[in-house]
């Protein structure tokens, strides 16, 4: 990544996101891409934030800073 991303890490109920980076394994199994996503423990709800597609792994502070200020806004449900 180029630029660094602000996510939201709060969920629009106000609970802090238990923020995660999982990696999306391609068919050889190499990352070929990482997304960022929290829960909400409260709300019983999973937020994807970002997903970067990037072959190197994701640098904390570099490729996206959470902001626990910013709170969420309303997400769309996956059936």
């Amino acid at each position: 990544m180029k630029e660094i991303k602000l996510l939201p890490g709060k969920h629009c109920c106000g609970k802090e996101f238990d923020m995660r980076i999982m990696d999306a394994k391609d068919g050889d199994n190499q990352s070929a891409a990482w997304i960022v996503y929290g829960a909400c423990k409260k709300c019983n709800v999973v937020m994807v934030s970002s997903m970067f597609l990037q072959s190197e792994k994701p640098q904390i502070g570099v490729d996206f800073i959470v902001d626990y200020s910013k709170k969420s806004g309303e997400g769309t449900e996956w059936k």
